[in-house]
């Protein structure tokens, strides 16, 4: 089941959208990935489907977050910077030394996403997005669970209320939201190149029955990527990421 789309504002000083090709170089897309938009909306309201637990995975009760189009309101410029990162093998509950630049700290160049400074404008993006309660559930119904996600949604959208502080790429850029459901981008069309898409968790997943998953993961078992999403807007300002399409008298998200 599929709800109707939603739209968000989102906005911030900063941001990095991490290109992978880089290895551990923090090096940023020019333009929002769907994943980091997908990320500031479970930020929002988040009840994920996934379960590790065999057992109960027949009494799943949740909804997935499917990117529908991003608009590119303000894209701002890339810039460097030098960040201190500290070493994962050195997080422990015995605490660290942060000058410890040997075996805790690490200085890295990154080059990220940058608001202009002469106007004070921030990068800014509109997100529309659909819900999706996937399957059947007989003890309640998909159709109210979808009316329902959408309301608690819409709520704290409207409020400005989040499980936590949504981000843009990184945790040390955080972002506003804004309920903004007659916003639009600014006209025009700009090629930003390949850019990643997602990850595709359903074939781990669906993979094995309910109670015969096994207790060790292969490497085979793990989420597989989707195809490389080439941004470009179109005439009206929007990056189409994935459509809603019907049939059979049901509706399903594909990539666009």
């Amino acid at each position: 089941m599929i709800s109707r789309p939603v739209r968000i504002r989102v906005w911030g000083p900063w941001a990095c959208f991490t290109r992978p090709e880089f290895h551990v170089e923090r090096v940023s897309y020019p333009v929002i990935t769907p994943s980091a938009a997908r990320g500031v909306l479970e930020a929002i309201l988040m009840k994920p489907i996934e379960k590790p637990e065999a057992d109960r995975r027949d009494h799943k009760i949740g909804f997935r977050w499917h990117v529908l189009r991003i608009g590119v309101v303000k894209k701002g410029t890339l810039t460097s910077i030098l960040r201190n990162e500290l070493g994962y093998a050195s997080h422990n509950y015995e605490g660290y030394d942060i000058g410890d630049m040997k075996k805790v700290r690490t200085q890295r160049h990154s080059l990220i996403l940058k608001g202009c400074e002469r106007d004070q404008c921030q990068i800014e993006y509109l997100i529309d997005a659909a819900i999706e309660v996937p399957g059947s559930v007989k003890r309640i119904g998909d159709e109210f669970l979808v009316a329902k996600y959408q309301g608690m949604f819409e709520r704290r959208a409207k409020a400005g209320q989040c499980h936590h502080r949504p981000y843009l790429g990184c945790r040390e850029f955080p972002c506003d939201f804004e309920w903004a459901p007659n916003t639009e981008p600014p006209a025009g069309c700009e090629d930003f190149g390949m850019i990643f898409r997602d990850f595709d968790f359903d074939p781990m997943w669906e993979h094995w029955a309910a109670g015969a998953r096994p207790s060790e993961w292969a490497r085979e078992h793990g989420p597989q990527a989707l195809q490389p999403l080439h941004a470009k807007s179109g005439a009206d300002g929007w990056i189409m990421v994935s459509r809603i399409v019907e049939g059979n008298g049901r509706r399903k998200v594909v990539p666009a």
